[in-house]
């Protein structure tokens, strides 16, 4: 070493003694000292938590040198194996570089592969640790990484000897190593890591990584290789087929929450479950790179795929601004924070469709990372009765840089991780030591050992066959990645429980689900920015293999908002790169923002920080369960008619048995028709004199409801119903449809005061309705509205499926939303114009001759001796301004729902005039 040294220092001298003695002089003194002059930022872990820096080689200069970069050049790098008979070998780095840090990989081929970790920094030398497991011979190969640049051209060299080869067998020091057979039997006899009930399991993350030659009989991966975890965790990975994921006897869902490192566990999810043919195309899909939200559904599991930035998650005390990543808004004085959180109570909304595990990225790492506010508010607000798992990555789960620091500041870490779970105190949570899991498998990360820095994943797409003697089968790999792959095994092993019980279980249910066909539901934007963490998201779905992503150029301008020109202006904060692009981002301060200089195009998504926009989110299952008003392209959908009392009901649905539509709502349960006993969906014509089609369901009330949920109306090809009515909206929405057969929905609407006044003379001689009242013959109109203050909110109560007594005005914005979102309106005094909106928006055709006689015949009195169509009644008209109207309208929210309807009608004439070529059913 010494020799070499003297070697390039002569080169120096030759080369440069016309230019500066001094200056060679220098350069021969830096070969000769240690990169790191005084005390070591890895021995003064002690003194702070150097959480984002205690992966570094401290960069100070040495004695004398200058701030000249092409100094690295002439540290005369390479490395030794000391020790070498006894038990630990250490593995001696001399005359590190500044900037730089080393990976130290110690493997055999098809055997072992595995990672040394630095003890200690003394001068001029790092020393690294690392104890076999079993006797063989080993390579070893020292990465020497240059932080900060991870460029796609910048390499990870190897620096010599690289590999040293050496050998260990059993008649040395070193044989008190466990051996293969000692190996083997560990692997086999320590219980399931999912079943262990010490939530610090993960948080100290270490063991051996064992090749497929070694043919563990423990389970392994279909790489067939196998993570086998120390005697302190003491524990075992077991591992599931696509066989017995298709065997799930009940409904699994495994979340994944964070970023593309993350994305890696859900892809090998889905690498896993799909079949050959439905993967194939995974890597150029919607599911394989995907910046927003995608589901996959399959059998009795789901999983679902969420991105989630921790990183730009605020402080608590941030200033509001503008932020813009490249030309367009990622944030428009909002916080990211609050959508997250957003996305997080979306998720526990329905008990029904709770996931079984969580894999959730933390922050911990991030500049801005906040336990409290970033990590611990989420654990919080878990259920209590909520039974899952939930277990939290963080910024170091990367095969790029993580766990390279010295012993002394992982430890330090790990203690971190034991300390938060004890803050969070739930017997739920588990913490992954990303530092741990990270060190090892790093040359087979995603760009290989050449490009390690580049690798910032451990998985990448693949294209491999791996023939497992063991089991006889072919494992197709589309995703490759051990360590996402364990990953995944673990959620499984948490989701399903031990394999032993889950075997037992699926043998003693009813054979095997009878629905595998893949369905996946995506909201992906083709762009990681602006960021995607949104809830309830708008979802395209799609049934079978998975096909190449087609996007327009313009499919993202939908969404995407303009930065605004002045923040534009303001020069760029920073920049970093992604999958998709590199990103200059802007941080733009509000108060630097002026309201005109906004663009057209930035001003819907910047008017939230003028006007704040309602916070409040729909009903989960309204918003899954129904087609959104404004959502093209829908091509599969019930239509629903709410029928609001006294708006003309009875007509729309005469008019639409006139146009020969099979509807459901109370007559095909009708006892005196004898359907409404059968066990499965019946089409009949109940009435001789009219060609008119029902089904046999009761769609009014609530227990029917349930009935003809059961006989699956809205999926029913044969018979298919052609209209859903109903006046139980939520309910009706809630159990009628799912994200699979949506209802699209249209109404009628008439001022409250009249429908109260017509509704309240019609009850008072309707015999043969349910609700016939008539005792409300003997009272006035203005007493009567004195005691039934209830029917004035009628249709914010059905809406927003609240008690009368309990509702506020907020349930009166919640009401506004989903009128505004879900549902095309009709005015009862606009009656013809209104009926082709919703022909329109329904997919109906009515331009035919006899159907425009069905609208004619409707909209005007019936012919003399023909039977009304309609149940309209002739009773005394109350002027508007009078007292008895205000009294009428008095603490009406239905009042100012109705205004808010008559905008709402106005706005959406030239909407579905826009997009009346483009509906279908």
């Amino acid at each position: 070493m010494l020799r070499r040294t003297q070697d390039i220092a002569l080169v120096l001298i030759l080369a440069l003694a016309l230019v500066a003695f001094a200056l060679v002089l220098n350069l021969n003194d830096a070969t000769n000292i240690s990169p790191i002059s005084g005390k070591s930022r890895h021995l003064l872990a002690d003194d702070g938590d150097w959480d984002e820096d205690d992966d570094v080689v401290d960069s100070q200069q040495p004695e004398g040198g200058s701030n000249n970069d092409d100094l690295v050049q002439y540290f005369a790098t390479s490395f030794r194996v000391a020790n070498e008979a006894a038990p630990e070998l250490e593995i001696e780095i001399i005359n590190p570089k500044p900037r730089y840090q080393y990976s130290v990989t110690v493997e055999s081929t098809g055997l072992y592969t595995g990672t040394a970790t630095m003890l200690s920094q003394e001068k001029g030398k790092l020393i690294y640790y690392w104890r076999p497991s079993f006797a063989a011979t080993y390579e070893i190969y020292v990465h020497e990484l240059e932080r900060n640049r991870y460029g796609a051209h910048v390499k990870t060299p190897l620096i010599q000897p690289s590999p040293l080869s050496i050998t260990i067998s059993p008649d040395q020091n070193n044989a008190t190593a466990e051996g293969i057979e000692s190996l083997k039997e560990r692997a086999l006899s320590m219980i399931p890591c999912q079943s262990v009930t010490n939530a610090n399991i993960f948080s100290r993350f270490d063991g051996d990584w064992i090749g497929p030659d070694v043919h563990l009989e423990a389970d392994t991966l279909r790489t067939g290789w196998t993570f086998v975890p120390s005697k302190a965790m003491n524990c075992r990975f077991e591992t599931f087929s696509q066989k017995d994921l298709l065997s799930l006897p009940e409904k699994k869902s495994i979340h994944v929450i964070g970023t593309s490192k993350e994305r890696g566990v859900f892809l090998a999810l889905a690498d896993l479950l799909l079949s050959d043919s439905e993967k194939f195309h995974i890597p150029k899909s919607v599911v394989g790179q995907c910046w927003g939200r995608v589901n996959i559904t399959k059998g009795n599991l789901e999983l679902v795929y969420q991105d989630f930035r921790v990183a730009q998650f605020e402080a608590r005390d941030s200033e509001d601004y503008v932020e813009c990543h490249n030309d367009l808004i990622a944030k428009d004085g909002g916080k990211f924070i609050d959508n997250a959180t957003s996305v997080w109570h979306e998720v526990f909304r329905e008990e029904s469709s709770w996931p079984s595990v969580i894999l959730m990225l933390s922050g911990k790492g991030e500049n801005n990372w906040d336990f409290e506010y970033h990590t611990r508010s989420f654990v919080e607000t878990l259920p209590p009765s909520w039974n899952g798992t939930l277990v939290f990555t963080d910024a170091y789960f990367s095969p790029r840089l993580a766990g390279l620091s010295a012993n002394n500041v992982n430890e330090k870490y790990r203690s971190k991780l034991e300390e938060y779970l004890e803050t969070m105190d739930d017997k739920r949570v588990r913490w992954i030591d990303g530092k741990g899991i990270s060190k090892e498998m790093r040359m087979y990360a995603e760009f290989g050992p050449e490009f390690v820095t580049r690798s910032q994943h451990f998985h990448h797409f693949c294209n491999e066959s791996i023939i497992d003697d063991n089991k006889g089968t072919i494992n197709n790999l589309r995703v490759c990645g051990n360590v996402t792959d364990m990953m995944a095994q673990l959620l499984l092993g948490f989701a399903v429980g031990e394999k032993k019980n889950y075997v037992e279980k699926v043998q003693q249910a009813e054979g095997e689900p009878t629905d595998t066909k893949l369905t996946y539901c995506f909201d992906c934007p083709k762009k990681l920015l602006p960021f995607h963490i949104t809830s309830n998201p708008q979802l395209t779905c799609a049934e079978g293999p998975l096909r190449e992503r087609e996007i327009a150029d313009d499919e993202d301008a939908k969404t995407e908002k303009n930065c605004p020109q002045s923040c534009m202006s303001q020069g760029i904060s920073w920049s970093f790169g992604s999958q998709s692009e590199t990103v200059n981002v802007r941080h733009c301060p509000v108060s630097t923002i002026p309201t005109a200089d906004i663009t057209a195009e930035a001003s819907e998504a910047f008017v939230t920080k003028i006007v704040p926009e309602e916070s409040m989110e729909l009903p989960k299952l309204i918003q899954s369960n129904l087609v959104d008003v404004t959502g093209e392209g829908q091509t599969s959908f019930t239509p629903f008619f709410w029928h609001v009392p006294k708006c003309a009901g009875t007509a729309i649905q005469n008019l639409y048995y006139c146009m020969g539509l099979t509807i459901a709502n109370q007559v095909g349960a009708n006892p005196k028709f004898g359907h409404n006993e059968e066990t499965a969906l019946v089409k009949f014509k109940p009435w001789k004199r009219y060609d008119w089609s029902v089904i046999n369901v009761d769609t009014t009330t609530e227990e029917g409801i349930l009935r003809a949920q059961k006989l699956g109306l809205a999926s029913s090809k044969d018979p298919k119903v052609d209209l859903i009515v109903s006046m139980e909206f939520d309910f009706a929405v809630s159990h009628l449809f799912d994200k699979a057969n949506r209802g699209r929905v249209f109404a009628m609407f008439r001022h409250p005061v009249e429908r109260l006044e017509s509704l309240f003379y019609y009850l008072q001689k309707a015999n043969w309705e349910s609700t016939y009242h008539p005792e409300w013959a003997k009272t006035s109109l203005s007493d009567w509205a004195k005691t039934h203050k209830g029917e004035k909110n009628w249709m914010v109560h059905k809406l927003v499926n609240k008690p009368v007594t309990s509702l506020t005005m907020d349930d009166l914005e919640l009401a506004k939303k989903i009128v505004r979102e879900k549902i095309v309106v009709g005015l009862e005094d606009r009656f013809v114009e209104s009926i082709h909106r919703f022909n329109v928006y329904s997919g109906i055709d009515d331009s035919s001759k006899e159907r425009q006689s069905c609208i004619a015949n409707v909209a005007r009195v019936p012919p003399k001796g023909d039977k009304k169509v309609t149940n309209s009644d002739p009773h005394p008209k109350t002027k508007r301004g009078t007292d008895l109207w205000k009294l009428l309208a008095k603490d009406s929210l239905d009042v100012l729902l109705y205004e808010y309807v008559e905008e709402i009608y106005v706005q959406q004439g030239e909407m579905i005039g826009m997009t009346k070529t483009n509906e279908s059913s």
